[in-house]
């Protein structure tokens, strides 16, 4: 029984959390892309990009959305899409790195804020 157990276990197991790397911080600028739904966090001074995963979408969305003065969010469809949020974000991937690929990553915090405006 113990057996069936643990090839069930391995199976049903998620491997990209074999394949993450460390969590590391970072200086970049978070924007989501209204047009298409793409949340990207640019790492500043190079050509590489993040996503957030399911985990923390909710959390890098609510950030952008602090930076949009209450009384402008209803002229926005998106209103997180009319902002740059820089910072220095950790992010732990959680899919390996891959030359020219946009790569995943829990975004736990961000520190040092700066908002800007998308226009």
């Amino acid at each position: 029984m113990r057996i069936i157990a643990i090839v069930l276990l391995l199976l049903t197991a998620n491997c990209r959390c074999l394949a993450a790397e460390p969590c590391t911080t970072l200086h970049g600028r978070a924007h989501y892309y209204g047009g298409d739904g793409q949340l990207r966090i640019w790492h500043i001074g190079t050509h590489h990009e993040f996503t957030p995963g399911q985990s923390s979408w909710d959390r890098v969305m609510g950030w952008l959305l602090q930076g949009v003065p209450f009384a402008e969010r209803k002229n926005y469809a998106s209103p997180e899409s009319s902002v740059y949020l820089f910072g220095d974000f950790e992010v732990c991937p959680t899919e390996p790195l891959r030359k020219g690929a946009v790569q995943e990553a829990r975004v736990m915090s961000v520190a040092h804020r700066v908002y800007t405006k998308s226009d």
